[in-house]
């Protein structure tokens, strides 16, 4: 099964951290660090699943989850936060949010999780 993930964190070594385990297990993956380009990246590829960030410089996840939704693009997505707060939780999930992650997250989880999903 061949996959293609884009991961938005703002935090750069653990994004690419992410980023290299994945691909270096058979997963294609590109990275953004804020809404703006993972918006640009999403608008102009097509990936499997977006792993975000709710937490990101310019945006919330959560206003990007929106804008997919906006924007009529089909991903699968999955939310990543330090909180686990049920406003957010719930706001994802009617936004179609597969799974909601807590980090710091180990990149061997989200392996298993994108594979379990995929």
């Amino acid at each position: 099964m061949s996959l293609k993930v884009l991961i938005v964190e703002d935090d750069v070594v653990f994004c690419k951290l992410l980023t290299k385990y994945l691909n270096n297990n058979g997963i294609e993956t590109q990275d953004a660090q804020s809404a703006q380009v993972a918006k640009s990246l999403l608008a102009n590829q097509n990936f499997d699943f977006v792993v975000i960030d709710n937490k990101l410089p310019d945006e919330d996840g959560i206003d990007v989850l929106a804008w997919l939704s906006e924007q009529e693009i089909t991903v699968n997505k999955i939310l990543m936060s330090r909180f686990e707060d049920e406003q957010i939780i719930q706001k994802a999930t009617d936004l179609g949010v597969k799974r909601f992650v807590k980090k710091p997250l180990k990149p061997a989880t989200l392996l298993d999780l994108l594979q379990e999903l995929g």
